[in-house]
């Protein structure tokens, strides 16, 4: 039974498809001197008078041929710094005769790096150095990345220590720091009381003492800061005020409903803006479903406004995506005043689609949709959906503008909107009927008896 109904679905959608049922018509703009990946941004129009799951919305090229496509939802990109060592191996050390230390180290990676700074552990404290870093010259030389830098620990006066040097970006492995000195001395002074008896007197005698310790400067690591600037993106979503927005109040229930319309837009969340500075309410969105409301989401809404408080604020309720022609929002008073709302005091946050296709060099393209006909979503092609998909940077082309208004259908075409949206309804109001009825005649047979 569920082949035949598919098999009936597509054959509706290809006599649909031959009779031009596709009611709207945009052309796309853009172009391109070789194959690109093209994408064009869905807007409110799409969204209001095309099908559930796009299963209408398609993309031709001049000769009026389905070309492949994916819906995706449209996405912000941020980069960020990610940090991670990497350890270098210490390949040989050289005393130089200006007394320097000269280190040769290399890192054992196989994968490109982006080093920014070098550490240089050592268990030595209470010293000055300096450090110069080099990097290979195409002569074979060493060249150095940048003028000498100090290092320093001052442990014995204060917890004030310094052990990196920044460089720029270097992609190089292999390097060799020159440490300015390579035996470290430490300079004392200290004074001594002595006390001594002379004729039966006691004397005091203070004595300073000066030494100097000499000592080589070990180190026991050199760690460099690999620094990767890393893509994070999060799906792109607008802000819109809602629309035809009905606030009613629910004296029985201590409730306020405010019901709007969304057009079939891709609704992820709402946010409530009473005129109100200081509340706390609990509040429940919902979705007409045939026969009444179906819950989306709960939350809480809240703002704060008082002396000797930061201002504090949550007015938003996110939920999973939902088109539908409308929502409404209860919001739970109990004893409290209701809330007021002002022009644009209800707002939407919409997620943005946009259609990924492949483009040809010299063709045109347009994008068809409103066809209620069609019921069943296009397959393509997997390997290059999943291309399409896979996050690959596409041109941005335009949309032409929409038509006015809505797109009209005919009274058959009406009519079988009508039965998808509220046939179940009308159903159980006929199975009802007919249970009523028998019941009815069952009794009435009862008491002829």
């Amino acid at each position: 039974m569920k082949t035949h109904s598919c098999f009936l679905y597509a054959v509706l959608a290809l006599h649909a498809a031959r009779a031009g049922e596709w009611r709207v018509t945009r052309e796309i703009a853009g172009e391109t001197a070789e194959t690109a990946v093209a994408a064009v941004t869905l807007d409110a129009h799409v969204f209001a008078n095309s099908q559930p799951e796009w299963a209408d919305v398609r993309v031709l090229d001049g000769a009026g041929r389905e070309v492949p496509r994916v819906i995706l939802p449209e996405r912000d990109y941020t980069f960020e710094q990610r940090h991670t060592p990497r350890a270098a191996a210490l390949k040989s050390l050289e005393q130089l005769p200006e007394g320097g230390l000269a280190v040769v180290c290399e890192i054992e990676r196989t994968n490109a790096v982006s080093l920014t700074q070098v550490t240089v552990r050592t268990p030595l404290r209470n010293y000055e150095q300096t450090v110069t870093v080099c990097v290979p010259a195409a002569d074979g030389t060493w060249r150095p990345v940048k003028r000498a830098e100090p290092l320093f620990d001052y442990s014995r006066f204060a917890d004030v220590k310094k052990e990196t040097v920044e460089f720029p970006a270097l992609t190089n492995r292999l390097f060799k720091l020159i440490v300015g000195q390579a035996d470290d001395k430490v300079f004392s002074a200290y004074t001594s009381l002595t006390e001594e008896t002379e004729g039966g007197q006691t004397v005091q005698r203070v004595f300073k003492r000066y030494s100097v310790e000499k000592r080589p400067f070990r180190i026991d690591a050199v760690t460099f800061r690999d620094t990767e600037r890393v893509a994070t993106s999060k799906e792109k979503r607008e802000r819109m005020a809602a629309a035809n927005v009905k606030v009613a109040e629910d004296a029985d229930r201590k409730t306020t409903l405010v019901s709007f319309d969304t057009g079939l837009r891709p609704v992820v969340g709402v946010a409530l803006d009473p005129e109100q500075k200081n509340f706390e309410r609990r509040v429940l969105v919902e979705r007409p479903v045939p026969g009444g409301w179906r819950s989306v989401a709960e939350g809480r809404v809240a703002r704060s406004r008082l002396p000797g408080i930061a201002p504090h604020e949550n007015l938003e309720v996110v939920f999973g995506e939902v088109r539908a022609e409308g929502l409404r929002v209860q919001i739970r008073n109990d004893d409290n005043p209701p809330l007021t709302f002002g022009a644009e005091g209800v707002t939407l946050l919409r997620q943005v689609y946009r259609a990924v296709f492949i483009a040809e060099k010299g063709e045109r393209y347009r994008l068809v949709y409103g066809n209620p006909l069609v019921t069943v979503a296009p397959v393509y092609e997997q390997g290059v959906t999943a291309y399409l998909s896979g996050g690959q940077q596409a041109a941005a082309w335009r949309l032409a503008p929409a038509p006015e208004g809505d797109v009209a259908y005919g009274a058959g075409v009406r009519m079988r909107q009508f039965l998808a949206r509220r046939g179940m309804l009308l159903l159980s109001v006929l199975v009802m009927a007919v249970l009523g009825a028998l019941i009815l005649r069952a009794v009435r047979h009862v008491e002829k008896r």
